[in-house]
């Protein structure tokens, strides 16, 4: 009978979850996506593969978040590409991310940084490539996947705005054991909440938007 019963809850409970995992998945698929072009300025000459590893990693964590990314890949330094739009960085739908070649200007610990007004909006970010790679954490998690979980990071802060830091999870100031376990198993994101967060900040941007240019067309008499 006990084991009856045990087996009776273990199948009960697994229902359950199988269920409360199928009713977020059609919540997600019915949730408009966040559409977000990146313009990607490799001014540090990250190796190719391991910039792919690391945009394929931030796109899965972003996501996961219900955004989903567009790159745009710029060049290096004296091999810009022309024409694809990298320099028409806009808030919220088109950001930047330079990965530079020099240290962080405070803490050797600190891989990135974004860049935001008083109001919290800002487009710009930087990744500070040879302390990341450098770094005790590269010794656990693959440089690529590092690397991009730093930019999703960074992309995080300029879409949620100020004061984004979490206790733990992506968005935790100082990435701890847990942390970087959870990065090696591609289980480190975003917290339901910032999810929410950044939809709701984002769609908010793009109401505002669209009514400066429906104000300014009926003042010009478009």
């Amino acid at each position: 009978m006990k084991s009856s019963a045990g087996t009776f809850l273990a199948l009960s409970v697994l229902v359950t979850s199988l269920i409360s995992q199928g009713t977020e998945a059609r919540e997600r698929a019915m949730t408009p996506l966040v559409n977000v072009t990146v313009s990607i300025f490799n001014d540090a000459g990250v190796p190719a593969s391991v910039l792919l590893e690391a945009q394929a990693e931030a796109a899965a964590v972003m996501s996961e978040a219900g955004v989903s990314l567009v790159w745009l890949d710029c060049g290096t330094p004296g091999r810009r590409v022309p024409k694809l739009g990298c320099s028409a960085i806009a808030f919220p739908e088109h950001l930047s991310v330079r990965l530079v070649s020099k240290a962080a200007p405070s803490k050797a610990d600190i891989f990135g940084q974004s860049f935001q007004d008083e109001a919290g909006k800002g487009s710009y970010a930087v990744v500070y490539y040879p302390g990341l790679s450098a770094s005790k954490a590269a010794q656990t998690v693959r440089t690529g996947r590092l690397l991009g979980l730093v930019v999703a990071h960074e992309l995080g802060h300029l879409l949620l705005g100020m004061n984004s830091h979490s206790a733990d999870g992506l968005m935790s100031a100082v990435w701890q054991v847990p942390e970087l376990r959870q990065a090696t198993q591609s289980h480190l994101f975003f917290s339901r909440d910032q999810s929410d967060r950044i939809r709701v900040r984002y769609f908010a941007a793009i109401e505002r938007l669209v009514k400066v240019s429906e104000s300014t067309n009926a003042s010009s008499g478009k």
